[in-house]
């Protein structure tokens, strides 16, 4: 696997148009609402903005957050680069949301800078003066869902589970944000050995998705994913239906559902994986662990991904991917989310106990050299 994330190209640059006017401000208005949903991110990254909005730190660091969405660093700097906040609590909370996701796309060049960034956030959380009322709900939802990414990298994972709780429990907070919030809340519960919990967050955050856009494929895909572990049958069973085009034809393009999907495809019904197979699988692996330079993300695509291969009875492709993972992601500085990785490696270790868990590392040795000739 790759240890650097891999920047997706935008579609077109967001740029100032003396043009732009109301469409521009029901837009943003939209996004207060609801939070930088997929389908709103894709038009803002589109959108023209006059030079009027663009002035306003608030606007600039959510078209941030939206073009790094795609990895776009380069336009991300640009919009960051015009002045710090200095006006209000919700100028700063977003800016610094922005920055610290920057900072986090740039690793493993800036470690010091996120941590730096996490302290600040943890700062600006305390106040609790609103002075813009309109972005007030926005911009303390995106400052908690940064700190706990920053939390996260660094091994605090109770504090971590706290800022999320905050947005997802949050009734006047952007249900978008929410969505994302119990997402990772997820991912935070598979990696402490809490399925169940962690079934519970995807359901809710399924339920809640409801109207947003795209979110709802990739978490009923993710559903089923975790499912896999737990009741095997009735993973496979919507899988079928998600096959059938029972919840709509899915995308022909490699974006991340397709991937994902492809990925679950594998699993359930090519096991045991062939070598081809396994490389395929793998490569898709390794994308989706680029696509979001989060640590709650790659937590919860590793965590599904092993436990739905140890369920499918390719018990060292999952400890495979597991210690693999665990060594890739502390090159990226996330050294917590890699503690929780090695957490769930001690576990398979002791359902398998010394006499099942030797052969399965000398079987993933022996994979792991097989692949390298193909790669």
């Amino acid at each position: 696997m790759s240890s650097v994330p891999a920047a997706l190209p935008l579609a077109s640059p967001v740029c100032a148009s003396q043009s732009a006017g109301a469409l521009d401000d029901e837009l943003m208005a939209r996004c207060r609402e609801l939070g930088p949903t997929e389908a709103i991110a894709r038009t803002l990254r589109s959108a023209r903005f006059s030079d009027e909005q663009l002035a306003s730190v608030l606007v600039r660091s959510v078209l941030a957050l939206a073009v790094l969405g795609r990895g776009d660093t380069t336009a991300a700097e640009q919009l960051l680069a015009t002045g710090a906040p200095g006006r209000s609590i919700e100028e700063t909370r977003l800016w610094l949301a922005a920055n610290l996701y920057l900072a986090c796309w740039r690793t493993p060049t800036v470690p010091d800078e996120i941590a730096r960034l996490t302290q600040s956030l943890g700062t600006a959380s305390t106040v609790e003066a609103v002075e813009q009322t309109a972005w007030s709900n926005l911009a303390t939802g995106c400052a908690a869902l940064a700190y706990a990414e920053g939390l996260l990298r660094v091994a605090d994972v109770g504090a971590a589970r706290n800022q999320l709780e905050i947005v997802a429990n949050g009734e006047t907070l952007p249900r978008g944000l929410a969505v994302v919030a119990r997402t990772l809340l997820a991912a935070i519960e598979l990696g402490v050995g809490r399925s169940d919990l962690a079934l519970g967050h995807l359901q809710v955050a399924l339920h809640a998705s409801t109207g947003l856009g795209h979110e709802d494929r990739l978490l009923r895909l993710l559903l089923i994913g975790l499912l896999f572990a737990e009741n095997r049958r009735l993973a496979r069973a919507m899988l079928d239906d998600v096959v059938a085009g029972r919840y709509g034809a899915l995308s022909s393009e490699l974006g991340t559902v397709a991937r994902l999907f492809r990925l679950l495809q594998q699993i359930a019904y090519q096991c045991p994986l062939t070598l081809s197979a396994t490389i395929e699988l793998r490569q898709d692996l390794a994308w989706l662990l680029g696509r979001h330079a989060s640590a709650g993300w790659c937590l919860l695509i590793v965590s599904v991904v092993s436990s739905a291969l140890v369920a499918a009875d390719e018990t060292c492709e999952g400890y495979d991917v597991l210690i693999q993972s665990a060594a890739e992601l502390r090159c990226r500085h996330m050294d917590g989310v890699a503690d929780l990785l090695d957490r769930q490696l001690a576990t398979l270790r002791g359902q398998l106990g010394p006499d099942g868990f030797e052969p399965v590392v000398r079987e993933a040795q022996r994979r792991r050299k097989l692949r390298s000739t193909k790669d």
